[in-house]
């Protein structure tokens, strides 16, 4: 038996024993509990301790932290704001709060959630965390100039703070400042290399055109983390683009294995299998890649041309259609959807759909 399990127990038979409720057992068996990520019974426990001592700024954040991670964000927000209002001057509960607000996904979730952040930097300028989350916020915003500038603010309290050095090498890609995201990453991995740092890296390097050091990246991210799918997935592309099929499927189906619901995993080894002449096979990962992703044109367009490619045209027909459907102005899809009408005997049809791809091409 571990050590946390005979504590639990001995904190059971006390609370069994005493006359009365007991503050030190509940926060300390709640304590255990959170160790262990039993974060209900951790819940339950930091509640009893409220009911006890109810003005306790620290037992209504660490309830928030449950309820958090228990993904009853509403319920997390409530629990710091209390806190908030005992100790107006927590800023890890600004923080806090903040992170539950961001994970509502809405736009008034991240408006609060950026007010946060901000109130929290207002207390303490050098909280970093505060820093690179508001970053973070404005980056989903896609007001990415203000976002590198909180990146650089905890970069600048702290050049070897890895997130905020992430941070900035991304929203430096989004601007297209490859070699500055480059830097940060590189800086990052000096400091703490992690499988998603070095991938990272990896990506930044074949955006430089630099395929040899972006695979070397991979491949130290799979030796480091073995489980970490998109280190495959990128090792999968770079052989997919040298055209070394049988390598890139290897990679592709470890990445499958290790994350079933990425969609772009199942489109890419579709394409590699159309490749390899596995036309059934094909079949199969993009209708499981349609079934995950069915707002994404280019799987209804790669699944098209497998169709094509096999003479069943109006299976084809059909494909290109949703496809278009999904993104009206490509030139390709109505190119293709022009041919397999054609293939089914609709001559002028067909040529009004070449015009309007012609059209396309030109606008």
């Amino acid at each position: 038996m571990k050590q946390t399990d005979k504590a639990l127990i001995d904190y059971g038979s006390v609370l069994l024993m005493d006359n009365g409720p007991s503050l030190r057992v509940f926060v300390n068996r709640g304590l255990l509990y959170f160790e262990i990520k039993d974060f209900a019974n951790a819940l339950l426990d930091f509640v009893a301790a409220a009911e006890i001592i109810p003005d306790d700024p620290n037992l209504h954040h660490t309830i928030g932290l449950c309820y958090h991670k228990l993904s009853r964000l509403h319920e997390s927000i409530a629990s710091y704001t209390r806190a908030l209002q005992l100790n107006v001057t927590s800023v890890e509960a600004y923080v806090c709060r903040g992170n539950a607000c961001m994970d509502l996904m809405t736009d008034d979730g991240n408006r609060m959630a950026r007010k946060d952040y901000t109130r929290a930097i207002h207390l303490q300028p050098a909280c970093l965390q505060a820093h690179v989350n508001l970053g973070f916020a404005l980056q989903t915003m896609g007001h990415f100039r203000q976002a590198w500038v909180h990146f650089s603010g905890a970069c600048d309290n702290n050049p070897s703070y890895t997130p905020g050095l992430e941070g900035r090498a991304i929203v430096s890609l989004q601007m297209g400042n490859t070699y500055a995201a480059f830097l940060d990453l590189n800086r990052a991995v000096q400091v703490q290399p992690t499988a998603e740092l070095l991938t990272n890296r990896g990506v930044t390097s074949q955006f430089m055109r630099d395929p040899v050091n972006a695979m070397k990246d991979f491949k130290c991210a799979i030796q480091l983390d073995p489980t970490y799918s998109l280190a495959h997935f990128n090792a999968a592309n770079i052989c997919f683009g040298q055209r070394q099929f049988r390598q890139a499927l290897e990679y592709y189906d470890k990445a499958h294995s290790l994350d079933t619901s990425d969609e772009s995993v199942l489109l890419n080894r579709g394409i590699v299998k159309v490749l390899l002449g596995d036309s059934s096979g094909a079949l199969v990962d993009f209708n499981a890649a349609v079934a995950l992703s069915p707002y994404w044109a280019h799987i209804y367009y790669n699944r098209g041309n497998l169709h094509k490619s096999l003479g069943q045209f109006s299976e084809a027909e059909r494909d290109y259609t949703k496809a278009l459907e999904l993104q009206p102005r490509d030139p390709v899809a109505r190119n293709s959807r022009a041919y397999v009408i054609g293939h089914q005997g609709r001559q002028a049809e067909a040529l009004k759909e070449y015009r309007t791809a012609a059209e396309l091409e030109v606008t």
